[in-house]
């Protein structure tokens, strides 16, 4: 079934004016097979070419094409466009014989062919967007007819430029238009958007024209000032999938920004030869430089070339004082001004070269400074990547404490805490495993007692002459070192130490 399909609002609506004859149309289509094809839309800028498609499918039964019609659907009637006919030929109505065409050359010969009538439109006009029909005329079936809508688009012109030449910065500090975009005469309209570093905001309004076409115009509106003064306004238009840009340099006037600068703080009694200038950021540029000095005249010895102040002559106290630069353009005066003090004698002087050595001292300290950090800090680093990459199961290993055995062998060495009964009696087990094969202990019995059973040594002779008789005796003193035998508890099966064993003396002092 063929659907009427929509019109464009400028044509009329022809289509719905005869609903019964489409739907008839269709029904006729769909039982006999005859068809026409077509495209649901076409559209072409003005100026362009574009084909409007149009072929007879014709199935069973054949039929015969008596003539082939292009009709422009306008306000509900139809307009014939071009007409193909096997025995007439080809005819094209007056208003687009220059710029219609059929398509297919089969279509013009003496014997055509009319199966495919596609049509070209060329130099395309807003006043061709419309609703065109391909009318097929056929024997025995009638007629079939399809539709196609035409749709033409206008690029737009775009112009871009500043409200006025020249713009002027005010104390107000009022917001005025100060550059325009336009996109005019398009369909559809365009949209416009800004790209600048200048701060100020938008305003865009639309028109309608007569032609059905469409001017946007956008204004962006700022506060003009020395700092936007030579700043870049850029306008893009953007139209379907085209883009069009173009920008403006933005033209300020105002008035001078004016300071004093030649004064190095070294104005001493006797100098040569010292100047003051004005500089002044002014546009346009400044036109009149006024020298003038605060509760003073400027002194007689003083040179005055446009913005350079040159007070010849040896420096004196008469020199002092605020030295004031008035700058004038076409947009106004303004004032700059510096102090100027006199000295006695010339302050010292640093030499360059030892500016520049100072200061490839402080370079190279700071480098050598930055490389010990990064060493330092890489060496940290790679400690702890060591220690985080050993296994966190191993401990680190704890000193191990020597047991009293281990060290039997070295006499006169002395212990700071009593030894434990169980660690020699392991160490003997350990030193004669054959008579023990139990990895236990055996009990000791009786407990064993570390008091000293001899108090004096008595095999340690001692002389000493008496006094009266100085005869020589024998008497028993304390030795140099009192010590105390410890003996190995009685084990049954064991009556003497090991062999290689001796017994072992503890200082007397450390138990008492």
């Amino acid at each position: 079934m063929i659907a009427a399909k929509s019109q464009p609002s400028d044509c009329c609506c022809g289509v719905s004016v005869f609903p019964w004859l489409v739907q008839t149309q269709s029904l006729s289509v769909r039982i006999n097979g005859q068809t026409v094809e077509m495209d649901d839309g076409r559209w072409g800028y003005v100026g362009s070419k574009v084909d409007l498609r149009c072929r007879f499918i014709n199935s069973f039964p054949p039929v015969k094409i008596s003539q082939v019609t292009w009709q422009k659907l306008v306000n509900g009637s139809k307009q014939n466009v071009a007409i193909a006919n096997p025995s007439l030929g080809v005819s094209v109505a007056p208003p687009y014989r220059d710029r219609v065409t059929f398509k297919n050359v089969a279509v013009k010969r003496r014997t055509p062919t009319l199966e495919d009538t596609t049509i070209t439109f060329s130099s395309l006009r807003l006043s061709d967007e419309c609703t065109y029909i391909c009318e097929y005329t056929t024997f025995p079936a009638g007629n079939r007819e399809n539709t196609v809508n035409l749709t033409v688009f206008v690029r737009p012109t775009t112009q871009m430029s500043l409200s006025t030449p020249t713009l002027v910065a005010r104390s107000s500090n009022l917001k005025t238009p100060v550059a325009s975009c336009v996109s005019a005469n398009g369909k559809p309209a365009g949209t416009i958007r800004w790209e600048t570093r200048v701060p100020g905001e938008v305003t865009t309004r639309e028109y309608r024209n007569s032609d059905g076409t469409f001017t946007v115009q956008s204004d962006y509106i700022s506060v003009p000032s020395r700092e936007t003064h030579k700043e870049t306004l850029t306008c893009v238009t953007s139209y379907n999938e085209e883009v069009f840009t173009d920008s403006v340099t933005l033209d300020i006037q105002y008035e001078p920004d004016v300071s004093v600068d030649g004064f190095d703080g070294n104005w001493y009694l006797n100098r040569e030869n010292v100047q003051l200038s004005c500089q002044a950021d002014a546009n346009p540029a400044v036109s009149l430089y006024q020298w003038s000095l605060i509760n003073g005249s400027i002194p007689s010895n003083a040179d005055i070339r446009d913005n350079v102040l040159t007070l010849k002559g040896p420096v004196t106290y008469d020199m002092q004082g605020t030295y004031v630069c008035d700058a004038t353009n076409s947009i106004g005066t303004r004032s700059g001004s510096l102090e100027v003090n006199i000295i006695e004698k010339p302050l010292p002087q640093i030499a360059t070269g030892d500016v520049i050595s100072v200061i490839a001292l402080l370079l190279a300290a700071g480098v050598l400074m930055g490389i010990t950090i990064t060493v330092l800090v890489l060496k940290i680093r790679s400690r702890k990547g060591n220690s985080s990459n050993d296994s966190p199961s191993i401990k680190p290993s704890q000193p191990i404490r020597k047991r009293p055995a281990d060290d039997i062998q070295h006499s006169g060495r002395f212990y700071e805490e009593l030894p434990n009964t169980a660690d020699y009696v392991s160490y003997r087990l350990a030193c004669n495993k054959e008579d023990y094969p139990d990895p236990y202990s055996p009990p000791i019995k009786p407990q064993l007692s570390f008091l000293p059973q001899q108090p004096f040594h008595s095999s340690l002779p001692t002389t000493a002459t008496s006094s009266a008789t100085n005869t020589p005796k024998t008497t028993l003193s304390p030795p140099l070192h009192t010590t105390a035998i410890f003996k190995y508890p009685s084990v049954p099966g064991l009556s003497s130490p090991p062999p290689g064993v001796a017994a072992y003396t503890f200082p007397k002092e450390q138990y008492v």
